[in-house]
């Protein structure tokens, strides 16, 4: 298995797992997660994503332990996604945000560089010549015009290299060429809600589509893009407390009504408070 895991929260609540999409870490969920540590036990995947996205979806599996509410941000929601289809055993609800929903909205919303990148020996040129800041400008459609793009998506971005990048996108245009997303919720049972960035300039918004899939409910953030994980925080745990609350009993110990504000027990975001074991030996230490 080549994953490993961010743990935390508060051990014995309801499991909430993160999963981070292209060519990004568990570090973006950071503004996130001391929004929620007090009512939620927090499996922040770190996934290869060089693999298909059922491999990434096997992966993130052999992460948990108990059901969870599967959170996925852009090509994680697709592998939450998977994860519902092959271990329906370990979802209780999926919340994905803006997630790619077909083949055809993928393709064009690929950016030209994005293209280019996959054109062996060329591709691999323009990215050993990319300068951090030529990364940052080609990264700046992830988020909101307002938004600048932060350095550790640039550090994200520059640590996964050319060929994970590359073997990540292919991945989705795989998953997606078999089924669209909608399709495949509409065969799994489990409550799902789609959340999309009013302004996202990656995926379209998938309302429509999602208009048949009676147990999925889509939201539109109106001035967010597409990394509502960083950009808009406080709707997300907003969103992660509305799914545990219409998946766990009102008398739960996990303070679900509490999320969306700021309960950070350490000053700041704090993207670690415990260890987490994984089969392959790595821990918080290893991310």
């Amino acid at each position: 298995m080549n994953a490993g895991a961010l743990i935390a929260g508060t051990a014995g609540a309801p499991t909430v797992m993160l999963i981070h999409g292209l060519a990004s870490s568990y570090r973006v969920w950071d503004r996130v997660v001391p929004k929620i540590e007090q009512g939620a036990d927090i499996v922040a995947a770190q996934l290869e994503s060089e693999h298909s996205i059922e491999r990434d979806a096997d992966d993130a599996a052999a992460l948990l332990r108990s059901p969870a509410v599967i959170v996925g941000h852009s090509r994680g929601g697709l592998v939450a996604t998977a994860l519902a289809e092959r271990h329906p055993e370990l979802v209780s609800a999926l919340l994905l945000l803006c997630p790619p929903w077909s083949l055809a909205s993928r393709l064009s919303a690929r950016t030209p560089i994005e293209r280019v990148l996959a054109l062996p020996g060329v591709g691999e040129l323009i990215w050993a010549m990319a300068s951090p800041e030529r990364q940052r400008a080609a990264q700046q459609s992830a988020f909101g015009p307002s938004v600048s793009v932060p350095d550790q998506f640039v550090d994200d971005l520059r640590a996964r290299g050319r060929r994970n990048f590359v073997r990540s996108t292919q991945a989705i245009d795989t998953y997606l060429g078999a089924r669209t997303l909608a399709d495949r919720l509409t065969s799994l049972p489990v409550p799902t809600e789609l959340v999309v960035g009013g302004l996202d300039a990656r995926v379209a918004s998938p309302a429509r589509e999602f208009a048949s899939v009676r147990h999925a409910t889509v939201r539109v953030l109106p001035r967010v893009g597409h990394t509502p994980p960083w950009e808009a925080p406080d709707m997300v745990a907003e969103a992660i407390g509305r799914t545990l609350r219409s998946t766990t009993s009102a008398t739960s110990s996990c303070n679900a009504a509490s999320f969306g504000r700021d309960n950070t027990r350490l000053p700041g975001p704090q993207p670690l408070t415990r260890p987490y074991p994984t089969t392959n030996g790595m821990d918080h230490e290893d991310l």
